[in-house]
């Protein structure tokens, strides 16, 4: 499949993959997924992406008024599946995450045509 992402959906993507817990397999194929999605670090310094330790965890951050164009990303179906399953359980979505979300969801769970 092929999904065309901007760096918002693209770190965003990253981290919700990143959020996933799964065997070693799976843990496998998500490591893969994000290694395609992630951003070069020219791509990182355009838009001064930096990484903070916030808890104990890492936080990602860049400068909103900053953009890159969007790429074209081909996926294996695997890849497809387990981006399309941690959509599916992610439990935290709000409001504010319909811009870089609803594009995603979109491509990837197609509404069916009315009858």
């Amino acid at each position: 499949m092929k999904l065309t992402l901007d760096h918002t959906q693209r770190l965003n993507l990253h981290a919700l993959l990143g959020a996933q817990r799964a065997d070693v397999g799976s843990i496998r194929v998500i490591w893969a997924v994000q290694d395609k999605l992630a951003l070069t670090a020219e791509e990182e310094n355009a838009v001064e992406l930096k990484r903070e330790m916030v808890g104990g965890e890492e936080r990602v951050v860049w400068n909103a008024d900053l953009s890159l164009p969007a790429r074209e990303f081909e996926l294996s179906d695997p890849e497809t599946a387990r981006i399309r399953s941690a959509l599916q359980m992610w439990e935290s979505y709000s409001a504010g995450d319909r811009r870089w979300l609803q594009p995603v969801l979109e491509a990837l769970f197609p509404k069916a045509p009315p009858n």
